[in-house]
């Protein structure tokens, strides 16, 4: 009895293994053709021929293109929080240029692949007047905020505002530099908003020495 419980469960195991390394394979493959033509020029059909799959494979791990993009954004949001904050622990320096050298290196990777911004564009105008699809792609791009939000709360004592406003603002700021840089990169240079991004965090601590030094007077007893 107890052979065949663990003939079972390993059974079980390896169906569930090549499932989920199935799904993986035709997220990369969506990934690819998503890249070669985006959103709107990809098919379901020319998914399953770059992964080497049918078809009904798809549509047997996922519900079709939407779900295979929601997917595929998720994972490449996953890799960029990873690499966010594997170089925030190579950053050196004071905040200012930890932040700043952390805005240079958005607009870096956004010159070196577009891709990933023009994707999420062309999505948001898809999924913009279905409000179940609309609703489960900003899920997925909250990704940039909270992961703001986290690294200011860990790193800034006093803030000007909320640090979830703050983190959207920084953020979105950005992501509209970027969009408009795709525009026109001769009126957005590369380093515009690490400019804006050093500068800021720098106004930051001189009002915080500002806030420290008041304080401190305060506390001076009189005569």
């Amino acid at each position: 009895m107890s052979s065949d419980r663990d003939g079972r469960t390993r059974r079980r195991s390896r169906q569930q293994e090549r499932k989920a390394q199935t799904r993986r394979e035709l997220i990369d493959a969506a990934a690819r053709v998503f890249a070669r033509r985006g959103f709107h020029g990809a098919s379901i059909e020319q998914i399953a021929l770059e992964a080497g799959y049918s078809t009904g494979a798809v549509y047997w791990h996922l519900k079709g293109k939407d779900d295979l993009f929601l997917a595929v954004y998720e994972a490449q949001a996953a890799a960029r929080v990873r690499d966010i904050e594997a170089f925030q622990e190579r950053a050196e320096g004071e905040l200012p240029q930890r932040a700043r050298a952390y805005a240079d290196e958005a607009m870096a990777r956004l010159d070196k692949d577009p891709e990933f911004w023009i994707l999420s564009l062309e999505f948001l105008i898809h999924a913009w007047r279905n409000p179940q699809l609309r609703g489960a792609f900003s899920d997925r791009v909250a990704w940039g905020r909270l992961l703001t939000e986290r690294l200011l709360r860990e790193n800034v004592g006093e803030l000007p505002m909320g640090a979830g406003d703050l983190a959207s603002v920084l953020r979105e700021l950005g992501t509209g530099l970027g969009l408009a840089r795709l525009a026109d990169p001769d009126a957005i240079p590369n380093h515009l908003y690490g400019d804006f991004v050093e500068l800021f965090f720098e106004l930051l601590a001189e009002r915080s020495e500002r806030s420290k030094a008041s304080s401190r007077r305060a506390e001076r007893p009189e005569g």
